[in-house]
């Protein structure tokens, strides 16, 4: 019979794990190839660029779909609810100390035609998701950061300019920079703007350009050490 020994050492301990659930910007679009749906390379995205900045007590789980929104189901292209998603990411990767979520652009389409106090109100069904939730450490719910998408940029003159109307998908995504901090609080959620640290995209209007990815990674990698090391 085959005995198994005890690992010689100090026992290791397993990494904090963290789920960022989210659209295209989770996802690793890059705007510079339009509609040809061209993902940034596996170690620029900023989901790696944090894990790279949080080191290997860390395990981060990258979790974006494209067109991805808070509570919508998309006429167009159809089944992109977080609300509907979001349980067996929790259920898949659990245990998880922290999910971030970073949804809402999509929200702000013209076909949806929602302004920023209705898609903080989608944000507030996802965190009540995760906060009844049983996912986290010891069968607690896990810690919950909510990161404010970048207000809109021009999008005139690119593919993304039939869905995104140049007032009122403005109006919405800077609306939601007051209306998100409100609803995160209400769920004890941290709440990170990402315009603090950089613009709208330059190329077209909604998706963080290449020079963007390391800042956000290194910010918000200071806002989960914030959170998990204290």
């Amino acid at each position: 019979m085959m005995v198994l020994k005890e690992t010689q050492g100090q026992p290791t301990t397993d990494p904090k794990t963290v789920l960022c659930f989210g659209d295209s910007l989770t996802w690793g679009f890059d705007p510079r190839g339009g509609a040809n749906l061209i993902r940034y390379g596996f170690a620029e995205r900023w989901t790696r660029q944090m894990q790279a900045e949080l080191g290997s007590s860390y395990h981060v789980v990258e979790n974006g779909l494209n067109g991805r929104t808070t509570v919508f189901d998309d006429p167009v292209l159809g089944d992109m609810s977080g609300l509907a998603q979001l349980p067996v990411a929790l259920k898949s990767n659990m245990a998880l100390d922290l999910v971030i979520i970073l949804l809402g652009s999509n929200d702000a389409k013209t076909r949806f035609n929602v302004n920023g106090d209705e898609i903080a109100r989608g944000l507030s069904r996802l965190l009540e998701v995760v906060s009844k939730s049983s996912f986290g450490p010891n069968g607690k719910a896990p810690s919950t950061l909510v990161l404010i998408p970048p207000e809109m940029g021009e999008v005139g003159g690119t593919w993304l300019e039939p869905m995104f109307d140049p007032v009122h998908s403005r109006a919405a995504l800077k609306r939601i920079r007051e209306t998100y901090p409100t609803v995160a609080n209400a769920f004890g959620a941290e709440c990170f703007d990402i315009n603090q640290v950089v613009g709208p995209g330059a190329i077209d209007g909604i998706h963080f350009d290449p020079e963007a990815l390391k800042p956000i990674a290194k910010e918000i990698a200071n806002v989960v050490r914030g959170l998990l090391e204290t």
